[in-house]
């Protein structure tokens, strides 16, 4: 990443569920602990959290906010499964009850954590650059009715925001590897984000070709 701009502190929340209760997932512990050790290793403070259920969840979220300072790079980024409802993105704890699906609309509100929840807890620090990656495109989620939910919705990014995918938005990708450890999106943001005097949007914009060449995603 680019040393070009000289941050305050470069922070970093990094989350990752297997343990769900229906479709639990291999390689997103994988993927958080293994770019939390990439991002530590370029300078950022990073807060690792694993298998989260709805209140350690929304916690960290808290906890994470309090330590942003102005002028800080901050990172925030997701392994698991995400959904949309009613054009909302919602983040999956793993203890997320699927036997609630007949009444999905009212259990999700207090059940998931909310992408816009995480936004504006981290946006109201007026931080210097933020990322978000949402890597919770992974197999597909059943929804009422059987319907496949179709990944997450395009969102704007507010100014000084930069907000990744790990599919082209309404689409998914299967939780599977190639290395034998991580999925397809951190396997090659592994390889580019510690590229140095590389810009991040560039940096993003390699990892969608490699993973475009793998899995036809985006």
């Amino acid at each position: 990443m680019s040393s070009s701009i000289v941050y305050q502190r470069k922070q970093a929340l990094i989350i990752g569920i297997n343990t769900y209760k229906r479709d639990p997932l291999d390689y997103c512990i994988n993927d958080a602990e293994d770019l939390s050790e990439t991002l530590s290793y370029i300078g950022f403070d990073t807060k690792l959290g694993r298998n989260c259920k709805y209140t350690e969840f929304r916690g960290i979220i808290d906890e994470f906010a309090k330590t942003i300072e102005h002028d800080d790079l901050v990172l925030f980024y997701f392994a698991g499964h995400g959904k949309q409802l009613e054009d909302q993105n919602y983040l999956l704890p793993s203890d997320y009850d699927y036997d609630y699906l007949r009444d999905e609309h009212h259990y999700i509100t207090d059940h998931a954590i909310n992408v816009k929840y995480i936004m504006k807890k981290i946006d109201d620090k007026s931080c210097r650059v933020t990322i978000y990656i949402f890597d919770c495109c992974r197999k597909l989620v059943k929804t009422r009715g059987g319907d496949e939910d179709q990944g997450l919705s395009s969102m704007h990014a507010p100014p000084k925001t930069l907000i990744v995918f790990a599919c082209a938005p309404g689409k998914t990708v299967q939780d599977e590897t190639r290395n034998g450890r991580n999925g397809s999106f951190v396997e090659n943001l592994l390889k580019y984000i510690a590229t140095p005097n590389t810009d991040i949007e560039e940096v993003m914009k390699n990892v969608a070709r490699a993973v475009n060449l793998q899995t036809d995603c985006f």
